[in-house]
């Protein structure tokens, strides 16, 4: 009876999953979201293209009921709602893990997971704030690896309620701050044979290649096992190991005193952690230590580019993708006086400090470390999102320079060539710049997209840093280049100067240094992504297309939208094996980027496209004018606490 329970409520979440699609469709002629933290209960919409019907309790618990009935008859059909599992054991240096063994498809092979595998000791009680120390030995026990692992400790943004396009960005695990663990997908019978020198020759084909995923999410929020970071699709069709690492977050992990007590940059020293930890087991995972390409989105981005920088770290991959942003992204590194007051003010919300205790000097920092410490972690997740000062965009805590894990100041180690240079991805989606619109920007979340002239006015005064000329300067450049739509000129202009312009600048330069650099932009408003179509392509929009979302049973995707995932996750698995998104494959046509040319590729369902320049002239009005710097830090603050950059997830960032 238990395991027919189970397949019931694997068969109601497909369904339910379909009554979303249903939504989605329902948009064209009117929303079924009105604005943010609807104060509605659970609601539900007819299942029809006309105006959705809001059910009422009782009306919801009565299609509840009919669903539940129907997936009664479905399951006693004989109809299969999951594929069947066994189980399998890794090997790793610190013991061994039981995991799971699992079909991808009909007919294909399959894939071993293995969840929650510790990389580090739980950073609780006095390690908290404190570097990472590795993980220890279980001895001859074997470690459960079938239950997905607790996320790190971070705030649940109720923008929207009940709403998937946000709700897919919060954890899907309970939050603790015992969560330095990581997450292993490979392919069935992956053999522990490498016999490789250690020393970068690469010439023993007969290990998997190794890809390692670092989520996003401003560095204050995200989680390693999403549902959209699922890797059994990569994995399988490419014949690669695909791991996903946690990190600290927030306060947790970037909080920053100046000192050895509270030293920052632990979260970056986690990720450093997890990867030493990947190649001392790449052969245990059936890899090989020389073969490991790093790859993240937004904020995860972000730190894969750091990680380039780092003498601590950049030995340990050989290969990097950069998805969305780059460590030029102005939020991706805090000045070090603004990450010192944020953690004093910080301390002074939890009663660690008084309100005359300004000066980092001046105070006794064991005695702050230790009152920190003792806090409840929740109270202190909840508390650095009463900062005053926070701007519309604008993260809590970040990386500093703190002359240890990061040297300098990201442009200038690029200027002074003091980078790891190899071969690297980097691009961006179609629509960077919406999804945060809505947060920073008090946006509705409506039906056309349609934005009041004064309220235009007053949010591209916000993105000029309330520069007006620029700001007139701005509306002129963008409407001649995006036209006349409002939202359209927004959305670009917030997406090129939080994101966009970081990805190009850094192309640039380290295209100048020698690195083999490959660009794209992704232009494919899949049917899956829940936000309106008025939306377009927003941040964070192309991870499923990386993962194989679209490919796994019961995708509700078209066969475009599967096959454009299908060469999307072959080129990033070509990558991670050879250096090259086109490897040995003919029909994939992916010039390499130069100074000269400045080539790239736009994907969609149509295949890919060579294009020239990508938003290289109006990144350098941003540059010329010195705002790249200021429009993270606006005064045009928002009327929610959680419509910050780094609440509005993706979790993306």
């Amino acid at each position: 009876m238990k395991e027919l329970k189970e397949k019931r409520d694997v068969a109601a979440y497909a369904i339910l999953r379909d009554v979303r699609l249903y939504k989605k469709l329902a948009w064209g002629l009117e929303c079924f979201i009105s604005g943010r933290n609807s104060t509605a209960d659970t609601t539900f919409y007819s299942l029809s293209l006309v105006k959705p019907k809001k059910l009422n309790i009782m009306e919801s618990v009565l299609l509840l009921s009919v669903l539940y009935t129907m997936v009664s008859l479905f399951i006693f059909t004989g109809t299969q709602a999951s594929p069947s599992t066994t189980s399998v054991i890794l090997n790793t240096s610190l013991g061994d893990v039981l995991g799971i063994r699992k079909a991808v498809g009909a007919g294909e092979s399959a894939v071993e997971i293995f969840y929650g595998i510790p990389f580090a000791q739980p950073p609780v009680g006095n390690r908290r704030f404190r570097p990472p120390l590795p993980a220890q030995s279980w001895g001859s026990t074997t470690l459960d690896g079938t239950i997905k692992p607790k996320a790190c400790w971070q705030e649940i943004d109720t923008s929207y309620k009940q709403f998937s396009g946000v709700d897919m960005w919060n954890p899907n695990t309970e939050r603790d701050e015992d969560c330095l663990y990581l997450n292993v997908w490979r392919p069935e019978g992956s053999q522990n044979s490498y016999q490789g020198s250690g020393d970068g020759d690469d010439s023993d084909s007969s290990h998997k290649t190794i890809m390692v995923w670092i989520f996003g999410g401003g560095f204050t929020s995200g989680s390693a096992v999403l549902d959209v970071y699922e890797a059994s699709q990569l994995a399988v069709r490419e014949g690669v190991i695909v791991i996903s690492i946690a990190y600290r977050l927030g306060p947790f992990g970037f909080l920053y005193l100046g000192n050895g007590e509270v030293p920052g940059n632990v979260g970056l020293l986690d990720q450093a952690m997890a990867l030493q930890w990947i190649r001392d087991n790449a052969i245990n995972l059936g890899g090989s230590p020389d073969d490991i390409t790093i790859f993240g989105e937004s904020a995860g981005a972000a730190s894969v580019g750091l990680h380039l920088l780092s003498p601590m770290s950049r030995h340990l991959f050989k290969n990097a993708i950069m998805q969305s942003t780059t460590p030029l992204a102005e939020w991706a590194v805090m000045d070090r006086a603004k990450a010192t007051s944020r953690a004093l003010e910080l301390s002074r919300k939890l009663s660690c400090l008084n309100d005359t205790e300004t000066d980092a000097t001046d105070i006794d920092t064991s005695a702050l470390l230790a009152c920190l410490q003792g806090k409840n972690p929740a109270l202190i997740s909840s508390e650095q999102w009463n900062i005053t000062g926070m701007k519309s965009f604008d993260v809590t805590f970040a990386p500093v320079v703190d002359g240890n894990f990061l040297i300098a100041e990201p442009a200038e180690m690029i200027n002074n060539g003091d980078i790891k240079i190899t071969n690297v991805i980097v691009g961006v989606t179609k629509d960077e710049g919406i999804y945060f619109d809505l947060y920073a920007f008090n946006i509705q979340l409506n039906c056309s997209g349609e934005l009041t002239e004064q309220h235009f006015d007053e949010i591209m005064l916000a993105i000029a840093d309330n520069d007006v000329s620029f700001k007139e300067q701005l509306i002129a450049t963008y409407t001649e280049e995006e036209g006349d739509s409002p939202m359209d000129i927004v959305d670009a202009a917030s997406g090129d100067a939080w994101f966009k312009c970081s990805v190009v600048n850094f192309a640039q330069k380290y295209a100048q240094l020698g690195g083999q650099v490959y660009k794209y932009s992704f232009e494919e408003n899949l049917s899956s992504n829940p936000w309106p179509d008025w939306m377009g392509v927003p941040h964070g929009y192309e991870i499923e297309a990386v993962f194989g979302i679209p490919l796994a049973p019961g995708s509700n995707n078209t066969s475009a939208e599967k096959d454009l995932s299908s060469q999307v996750m072959k080129m990033w698995a070509n990558f991670a094996k050879t250096g090259s998104p086109s490897g040995n494959d003919e029909d994939i046509a992916w010039p390499l980027y130069t100074t000269g040319d400045k080539q790239y590729v736009k994907i969609d369902a149509h295949g890919l496209h060579r294009e020239d320049d990508l938003r290289d002239g109006l990144c350098q009005l941003w540059t010329s004018s010195h705002q790249s710097s200021n429009a993270t830090s606006t005064d045009f603050t928002s009327q929610s606490s959680n419509a910050t950059f780094a609440n509005a997830a993706i979790q993306q960032n």
